[in-house]
């Protein structure tokens, strides 16, 4: 454990006694408040009553009278069970039963006095109507009763946060989050929500959510209280985010013992199929647990606890993949014909005029140069335009104008040209489960779950005005999510291996009430997060060197064969960014002072966060090896699936005078060091809240919060920062500490004088990169903005008492969104640092002697090693690396905070006591998201197939890096409605409906764009163009969203409508029995599609919609018998290239154009799930009752599929399927929820005492 962790558990137990002696205390979070007025017959205000509110679960009595306005409050009250009793000289005492108060929730209650003696009580046990009086933000609260009762997949509450309006569900994401309960509120980004526990942050920081969660403490659902999810105009108590906050309270004792024991059973017996699944995968699946509440010494001392355990063991299907054919292995990868057969995309046309089918093989040793109208002396064509051709492998020569299969007997490769350390390679592969080349293999692996989990949490009442409670939880929940072949072969993505996860968390408060004006609340909260995740070879050395690949390092857990890139087969190897350990750790203190005075509800308080965030994850600690197929293409054109080929090719000389040499090998080397970077940064808050009772039937909130957000830090300054436009005179500049770790100073001094001689500090002089080696701007390198003042102002006015009208405006400042490790700092030279080894430009190769980026990246002139030679001319150790090709990563130095400003205007209409409508149109407006751009790219447009390197701002260095900057934008307008039927006569329900749009040109940071690079930017550095440009709608952005979520007690048995005199055996027949469900429908997601062949270079260009063509979007089946989306190829098509050879019937545009259309061209499937649960209710005695369940998941086995050449969360887009050109364009290869989404059913049994 480490020192910081014993010193986090520490400062829980001393910073809760001493803020138990503070006159401030925090907010509301985890709690709320009872107010009204107190009239009399006539409607006249009655001053100085006495009022009284009874905490009927624990005993505890608070006491308030009533102004000269007859107003009281009560702030801040435990959510629960409460009587409220007044009292007046000339009245009868009046008691209203039955208020449950619920988490943030402001509850009014207005009473109306009798003339009688106080002797005499009058008794209302009506609750009043749900309406919001008297606050202004938008939100949904989910009961004790719904959280237990609606049927969850995984018994994971904050799914239930995705049934409020507002709110919807992106399909599976790159960090598995989507499967834990993800979320978008309003239009932000995911990563923007807030998760509060018992009123303490419970976020994983994490930099990249690598346990697939964003919180860092799940209580089962049992032990549950109820929560709130906001999601817009919250107060200015709440703040560190702008996206949603789901603050959920754990149960705490009662004055008697209550509890429960459960076991949630299920298996593949009863389940479907994945509807990609040849054969249905295996199922065990046990989730059991207890809860226990109840007193140590009544009224005063309460204890409750909880545990739950998860076992699973389940076929995870993975669909969409692509192996060798079985006529490729038979043939020893000499007759790759079926990349013709199998493919029908239009024939291809190379500078000379020659024609070649859709995924011919070209002979990598024939790349020459030709010049337009010059005789090509091989082919004896004159060239049509200048460039490189290549001829196809196969028996025509000289002269063929149009190459075919059979005549020219393609694709028949020399087995003297294979490198043999290819071909052991490929036969790791499994053999394909189907025919073709695409998605021809289905497999559906086991994964396992070993999770445990407890809660324990006390609360203690010395007085009636001291309340104090303490929570420990844990969980360990150990994991294996296998790949798709398993093994050495591995295949895996980001998301799977081997992974363990533990986490715990503490949290003490006091509460004080001075008077019953003056209330004091101290928090103090530690959480500890903890994530490791390896290959499944991790542990076994040696494996690259049995395969011929030289230099691959062989560390603690690094084990397995790098990760190879096949351009039309699913990846080999174990994936990048692997292994992974990361460590999220939270310290938080927060206090506040709540001062009731007259009509004012005032709040002032302060909150502080000590986060720290370690991470070890090297981006390429075995080496990537990319072979995207160019080079075994026609020169300029890509697409046709002959990574295989360029794969198996060892690079030679070239065959005709005047060629170009040894092209071939790999397309990019990726390599990095292995080490870790301890993170931390400071959080801290100030706000002030006034809730304004300005009349009976106006409420006003208003209220300021001041954040700050420090700048990143690593703990021993191992970080540098590259800025494009830094200080002191907006130059690049490469940003380090001067101070720190000797042996990690850049100077060429005593303490390091041989690390100047690597050529890193030349190279930086050379790109007009100035060195600032200094401690002015601290360990962070960045100046942040202090200036993050959040005004929130609103409004809640009752027209009726049945008739509510609310808004609200205000500010909110974001800067803890989780972003990966790629754009970390603390990733660069000297450090961690990332080589990016370009072979040579697709069609352009380079004809000198020399490849720029150095030997590791060459055979020969103008080409890259076989992948026999890994990394073994690398060298990993600062003294020695070669600097060429650095990946510098950076961050903008002058930190602009995301902000939001969110408006909301809403009505809410009490139907009758226990039923309300709401109507209400939401606005968001997001300025300096943050948004990731490589920091090394082309500023004009270039012709297509031209050599990029002259043009690029920094040469010497990597492409692959980022630069993050603060300049992204997003607009969210929705109109959301609901109906919603608290529990009453056996029927509660929820219906919302949202319609909504939303813009913008910064993508998910952790999902990247939608466009095939990573920030989704066509042109992000062309003067005129950059993010701008590429304003549109936003990967998350889906129009219209329906939830309907409910339960009902059938009316039949003992105390029902029908059948209650059935007598005890009649009644244990047809009585006890309720039914529960969750209906959502949506909308498909945008897709953006990018061009089948580039039209520039260095930039990006996205597919145009051809006009009077209907894309024709639905589901079918394709010529080749394959599921598929897109009904038209015809409808979409590319502008010509610039400079370039023109495919068939393109656009010929000019100036930006030429970049295709902007985002989101199109739409995928939408999303339509019904789950639902039958129970039966025993009464076994008057403590003890057995409930039993059904419930069934996607209980309609409808399929939900993700959109075509869609890849994330371990699924495998199939190969072309973004193309319009190929056969394949629009095939689905994948479900949405696998391994969830087909119907399975569940048995439950759980006894109640």
């Amino acid at each position: 454990m480490s020192r910081f962790r014993y010193l986090g558990y520490i400062a829980v137990t001393c910073l809760g006694l001493l803020l138990m002696q503070t006159q401030t205390s925090f907010g509301q979070v985890d709690e709320g408040s009872i107010n009204g007025t107190v009239q009399d017959a006539a409607d006249a205000n009655v001053p100085n009553a006495h009022v009284t509110l009874l905490n009927t679960d624990q005993g505890i009595t608070l006491e308030t009278t009533t102004n000269n306005s007859g107003v009281y409050i009560f702030s801040p009250v435990r959510i629960g069970h409460y009587t409220l009793t007044v009292t007046a000289p000339g009245f009868s005492t009046t008691s209203q039963k039955n208020l449950t108060v619920s988490v943030g929730q402001n509850l009014q209650v207005n009473v109306q006095l009798k003339i009688g003696e106080t002797s005499t009580t009058v008794d209302v046990t009506t609750a009043p109507p749900q309406l919001e009086t008297d606050e202004s933000s938008v939100g949904q609260v989910m009961t004790e009763r719904s959280v237990n009762s609606l049927p969850l997949n995984g018994r994971n509450f904050t799914f239930l946060a995705q049934l409020g309006a507002g709110v919807n569900t992106s399909q599976a994401d790159t960090r598995g989050n989507a499967a834990s309960g993800a979320f978008t509120a309003n239009g932000l980004r995911p990563a923007q929500n807030n998760y509060l526990l018992d009123g303490i942050d419970n976020n994983s920081n994490a930099v990249d959510f690598l346990n697939g969660t964003n919180f860092v403490i799940l209580p089962p659902l049992d032990a549950i209280q109820e929560f709130k999810v906001q999601t817009a105009d919250f107060s200015a108590e709440l703040g560190r985010s702008a996206g949603a906050v789901l603050n959920a309270t754990i149960k705490s004792g009662t004055n008697s013992f209550h509890g429960a024991v459960w076991e949630f059973f299920r298996n593949d017996v009863l389940d479907a199929a994945d509807y990609f699944e040849t054969k249905k995968g295996e199922l065990r699946f046990n989730q059991f647990g207890a809860t226990i509440g109840g007193p140590i010494i009544k009224n005063k001392l309460f204890i409750f606890g909880d545990y739950e355990g998860f076992r699973r063991v389940q076929g995870n299907t993975q669909s969409g993949l692509a192996v060798p054919t079985n006529l490729e292995r038979t043939s020893g990868y000499t007759n790759l014909s079926d990349l013709i057969t199998g493919q029908s995309g239009m024939p291809r046309t190379d500078n000379v005029g020659r024609s070649v089918p859709f995924g011919a093989i070209m002979d990598p040793a024939t790349t020459r140069p030709v010049t337009a109208g010059v005789l090509d002396p091989v082919s004896g064509f004159v060239a049509t335009q200048t460039g490189y051709v290549r001829d196809p492998f196969g028996s025509c020569g000289a002269g063929t104008q149009t190459f075919t299969l059979a005549g020219c007997n393609l694709n028949q490769i020399p087995g003297s040209r294979l490198d043999q350390n290819a071909i052991n390679l490929l036969n790791l592969y499994p053999l394909p489960t189907a025919s073709g080349i695409t998605s021809n293999y289905v497999t559906s692996p086991g994964l396992y779950e070993h999770r445990n989990a407890f809660d324990v949490r006390g609360d203690f009442n010395p007085t009636q005005k001291e309340q104090i409670f303490v929570r420990f939880s844990y969980v360990d929940d150990p994991q294996f999510i296998p790949g798709p072949f398993g093994g050495v072969a591995d295949g895996g993505s980001f998301q799977q291996g081997l992974q363990t996860a533990k986490s715990d968390q503490a949290v003490a408060a006091w509460t004080h009430v001075f008077t019953p004006d003056i209330v004091n609340v101290g928090r103090v909260g530690f959480n500890h997060l903890h994530t490791t995740r390896f290959g499944p070879e991790g542990s076994t050395q040696g494996i690259p060197a049995k395969y011929g690949i030289q230099g691959i390092p062989q560390n603690s857990e690094n084990g397995g064969l790098p990760a190879i890139v096949i351009g039309g087969l699913q990846e080999l190897g174990s994936n990048d960014f692997l292994p992974s350990d990361e460590v999220s750790q939270t310290l938080q203190i927060t206090d506040d002072f709540t001062k009731i005075y007259g009509k004012h509800n005032f709040k002032m308080g302060i909150e502080f966060q000590n986060v720290h965030f370690n991470t070890l994850q090297p981006a390429y600690s075995r080496g990537e090896f990319d072979f995207n197929g160019n080079f075994a293409g026609v020169p300029g054109q890509s697409g046709d699936q002959t990574g295989r080929a360029q794969f198996l090719l060892t690079p030679t000389a070239a065959i005709y005078p005047g060629g170009v040499s040894f092209v071939g090998g790999a397309n990019e080397i990726h390599a990095s060091n292995i080490s870790k970077t301890y993170d931390t940064r400071k959080y801290t808050a100030l706000y002030f809240q006034d809730d304004w009772k300005v009349s009976p039937r106006l409420t006003l909130n208003l209220g300021l919060r001041w954040d700050y957000f420090s700048p990143i830090s690593e703990s021993n300054g191992a970080q540098a920062n590259f800025v494009q436009s830094g200080p002191p005179n907006g130059a690049p500049v490469y940003l380090i500490p001067a101070s720190g770790k000797a042996d990690r100073s850049l100077s060429s001094t005593a303490t390091n004088p041989s690390l100047a001689g690597n050529g890193f500090l030349d190279l930086l002089a050379k790109d007009g990169i100035a060195l600032g080696e200094t401690d002015r701007y601290g360990k962070g390198l960045t100046k942040a903005q202090k200036s993050n003042f959040a005004p929130r102002a609103g409004f809640a006015y009752q027209i009726t008492p049945k008739f509510v009208f609310r808004g609200g405006v205000g500010l909110f400042y974001n800067a803890f969104e989780n972003q990966g490790y790629g754009p970390n700092i603390g990733e660069n030279y000297p450090f961690v640092y990332n080589f990016d080894y370009k072979g040579t430009t697709d069609s352009a190769p380079f004809s000198s002697g020399s490849n720029p980026y150095g030997a590791c990246a060459t055979a020969g002139p103008g080409g890259s090693a076989p992948i026999g030679a890994g990394l073994s001319c690398s060298s990993f150790t600062p003294l020695a690396v070669n600097a060429k090709g650095l990946g510098l990563q950076g961050l903008q130095f002058k930190y602009i905070t995301p902000v939001t400003l969110s408006t909301n205007f809403t009505l809410q209409y009490a139907i009758t006591s226990s039923m309300s409508a709401q109507v209400a149109y939401v606005f968001t407006n997001v300025n300096n998201l943050q948004v990731g751009i490589g920091n090394n790219n082309v500023s004009q447009l270039l012709p297509a197939n031209t050599n990029v390197l002259p043009f690029l701002p920094f040469p010497d260095f990597g492409q692959n890096a980022q630069y993050q900057q603060t300049l992204g934008l997003s607009n969210y307008n929705g109109l959301q409605t609901k109906l919603e039927q608290q529990f009453s006569s056996g029927l509660n329900y929820l219906i919302t409906y949202t319609y909504s749009k939303t813009l913008s040109d910064a993508a998910d940071l952790l999902n990247g764009g939608s466009t095939g690079n990573s920030s989704g930017y066509r042109a992000a550095y062309v003067p005129g163009l950059g993010p701008r440009f590429d304003y549109g709608l936003a990967d998350f952005d889906i129009r219209n969203v329906v939830h309907l979520s409910g339960g009902y007690q059938l009316p039949f048995g003992k105390d029902k409508k029908f059948m209650a005199d059935a007598g005890k055996l009649g009644n244990a027949v047809i009585g006890g029995w309720s039914v529960n469900w969750i209906v959502t429908l949506q909308g498909g997601q945008p897709i953006t599609l990018t061009c089948p062949t580039a039209t520039t270079s260095g930039t990006y260009c996205n597919d145009v919609q051809v006009p009077g063509q209907s894309q024709k979007l639905g589901l079918h089946h394709d010529t080749n018998g394959k599921l598929s989306w897109f009904g038209n190829p015809a409808a979409f098509q590319q502008p010509c290239p610039l400079g370039a050879v023109a495919p068939a019937g393109c656009f010929p545009l000019t100036g930006s154009a030429i970049l295709g259309a902007g985002p989101s061209t199109t739409s995928g499937p939408g999303f339509h799930r019904f789950d639902f649960s039958l129970f039966k209710a025993m009464q076994l005695s008057e403590r003890f009752s057995l409930q039993f369940r059904t419930e069934f998941f996607n209980i309609l086995n409808h399929p939900n599929f993700n959109s075509p050449n869609f890849g994330g969360n371990g699924v495998t887009a199939i190969g072309n399927s973004g193309n319009f050109t190929s056969s394949t364009f629009g095939e689905i290869g994948s479900t949405r929820d696998a391994p969830y989404d087909p119907r399975q059913i569940q048995f439950a049994l759980k006894l109640y005492y």
